[in-house]
């Protein structure tokens, strides 16, 4: 089996994914530190350098990649449904979950990072750009996961039993 977590940045899916893996003796990948790899740099160096579709490139062959593999939880970055592709992987993939959180919830999450997010660090007002983005993103995200799991107002430990009870 492998679960794949999606949602926007600030929804847990780094943190959540590797409490899940060490639940299930799972691997766990974190698409955006893999991507780090590939590239010898940081997301915010690939963003500034190269743009973000050179970054979404790269996003692509990995999740193609990682996709095959078995026994694992991935975390992808934020923006993986952006494209068609990424998309239509997903919809083929069982357990697709899908970390909803409020724009709230997501910017108290991601207050202490906002360096290290290359859509957020240049933002007037992040609780706008957060909104915007969760609004772009929003329908895609339902329609490539099958488990919808709402995130607010819960502990990890609490969303990731939410997550057990759907994936067993």
């Amino acid at each position: 089996m492998k679960v794949i977590l999606i949602g926007l940045m600030g929804a847990g899916k780094t943190t959540i994914g590797q409490e899940l893996a060490n639940k299930l003796n799972y691997n766990f990948i974190d698409m955006d530190i893999e991507i780090e790899k590939i590239a010898n740099m940081t997301i915010v160096d690939i963003f500034d350098k190269y743009g973000e579709d050179e970054f979404r490139r790269i996003e692509s062959e990995l999740l193609e990649k990682i996709v095959l593999q078995e026994n694992i939880i991935i975390s992808t970055g934020g923006g993986i449904i952006k494209k068609d592709k990424n998309r239509k992987i997903l919809k083929n993939e069982r357990e697709v979950i899908f970390l909803d959180g409020s724009v709230d919830t997501l910017l108290r999450n991601v207050s202490n990072s906002i360096d290290n997010r290359p859509l957020l660090k240049n933002s007037d007002n992040l609780k706008i750009r957060i909104n915007q983005l969760l609004d772009e993103r929003y329908d895609k995200y339902k329609e490539c996961s099958n488990i919808q799991i709402d995130i607010n107002n819960k502990n990890i430990n609490e969303v990731v039993s939410q997550i057990l009870v759907y994936i067993r």
